[in-house]
């Protein structure tokens, strides 16, 4: 990046210099026609900079700058870090507590207003005798959302676990078997203007070569793995073995692939089984729904796969009606 812009700005000088010397009337005029353009590629250019930079945000898959402005914009955290209101011990007194774990999908990702996300949607369906309490971090696996929950300031009456999953991935990450990134340019994050058309229109060109699908596949093929599949497994276990510790219920919401949902099924499905056979079954598995809706209603948009906000209504309907709404009545 430093060398193009020492080389736009020494063709700028040379073209001034052009433009201003006496002695060639021929070039001092193709010099002055060429410097209105080379100013106006240069008022284009620091204009997309200024609008990228400074104005345009937006939530992705992947962390660009775009995102990074998005996530300054709508990401605000409580002091303990979570993505929620202040949690304060006369709020939850004589209520019961629920608390929601997960990662980007249970913290809200791509949806601007925390309010929409249904853990929110849920807590103003179980109105003012319930306290629920977001405790969601995005990236976060089940061996983490664990120790999250442990380090609650409080012992909740019902946990509900939001599984994605790349849940398995933390397994994989001990192995060492994660897929490696492909690096990128070093101009790419530079400059939120080159940031922008690098994610937009160079990267997917290539999409053969994309983290995004190998990564996918890698996921997959994870679950099938039996070395990895079993501690995954383990951390499954770990994590309903604390719940059952503390005497707390427990709920579990599957997402599946929201861009591949039919192929998710299989995976959904064997990590339910390890729930139910530990006698938990308060299991809403959203597959079959994710499925009924139109692509551009049920992710936030197409280049952020997670949920939406109407979807995110109806999630936490679902929980209310399906896990809660017979004692909350």
């Amino acid at each position: 990046m430093l060398v193009f812009f020492l080389i736009f700005v020494t063709l700028g000088i040379l073209l001034i210099i052009a433009a201003v010397q006496k002695r060639q009337a021929r070039l001092r005029q193709i010099a002055g026609g060429l410097l209105v353009s080379y100013f106006t590629v240069l008022l284009i250019l620091g204009a997309g900079e200024l609008y990228f930079r400074y104005v345009f945000a937006e939530s992705d898959n992947i962390i660009t700058l775009a995102t990074t402005n998005w996530l300054d914009r709508y990401w605000h955290t409580n002091t303990l870090g979570y993505r929620d209101r202040e949690w304060l011990p006369e709020d939850w007194a004589d209520k019961q507590t629920v608390v929601v774990l997960g990662d980007s999908f249970a913290a809200g990702w791509g949806i601007k207003d925390p309010a929409d996300r249904f853990s929110d949607v849920l807590g103003a369906e179980l109105g003012d005798d319930y306290y629920v309490m977001n405790a969601a971090v995005y990236g976060t696996a089940t061996p983490e959302q664990l120790d999250i929950l442990k380090k609650l300031p409080i012992q909740p009456d019902a946990v509900i676990l939001q599984y994605f999953l790349n849940d398995i991935n933390y397994a994989g990450l001990k192995l060492g078997l994660l897929p490696t990134p492909k690096p990128n340019p070093e101009w790419v994050n530079q400059t939120y203007l080159g940031n922008f058309i690098y994610w937009r229109f160079i990267r997917p060109a290539n999409s053969d070569d994309d983290l995004y699908d190998s990564w996918w596949e890698w996921s997959y093929s994870a679950y099938d793995n039996t070395g990895i599949w079993d501690i995954h497994r383990q951390e499954i276990e770990d994590f309903i073995d604390y719940v059952e510790s503390i005497n707390a219920r427990l709920i579990v919401v599957m997402f599946p692939n929201m861009v591949d949902i039919i192929r998710s099924i299989p995976y959904i499905d064997r990590v339910a089984q390890v729930f139910e056979a530990r006698g938990h079954t308060d299991i809403l598995k959203l597959f079959d729904a994710a499925a009924a809706w139109p692509v551009d209603d049920l992710m936030v948009s197409k280049r952020d796969s997670h949920p939406s906000v109407n979807f995110h209504q109806y999630v936490g309907e679902q929980i209310y009606e399906q896990f809660f709404a017979a004692e909350a009545s």
